[in-house]
């Protein structure tokens, strides 16, 4: 079963940061997916937020079109074996759309329970 929340996003184009997080955001503790994607999760071990550092080159863009973000969807699998990241946004680049994903994925060695997860921007 896939449960669904609607999310909301900041992005500092200083650092370069995209903060992305349900609304009923109560953080407990982080998992580091790759060198540039960290997991937020709650105390009930649930996904409430992602946090992508050098954003622009991990959504390979500039800066300027991550201050113009249309769209976000983001899934979220966990298995016995794998926490798996997808990320799909939609960017206003110039006169047009533009859509980007980001994958990030990590063993599962911290026995985080299964979930399938879908969260969008509203």
């Amino acid at each position: 079963m896939i449960s669904q929340e609607s999310i909301n996003y900041t992005y500092d184009p200083i650092a370069d940061a995209l903060f992305i997080k349900v609304e009923n955001y109560e953080h407990e503790t982080s998992i580091q997916i790759n060198d540039n994607v960290i997991m937020d999760l709650n105390k009930e071990k649930q996904f409430i937020a992602l946090e992508i550092l050098s954003a622009s080159h991990e959504l390979n863009t500039d800066i300027s079109s991550l201050e113009e973000i249309m769209n976000i969807v983001l899934y979220v699998k966990v298995t016995d074996y794998q926490i798996f990241v997808n990320g799909i946004f939609t960017l206003a680049v110039h006169d047009h759309e533009e859509i980007k994903v980001a994958n990030a994925s990590i063993l599962n060695d911290i026995n985080l329970p299964n979930m399938d997860t879908s969260l969008a921007t509203v």
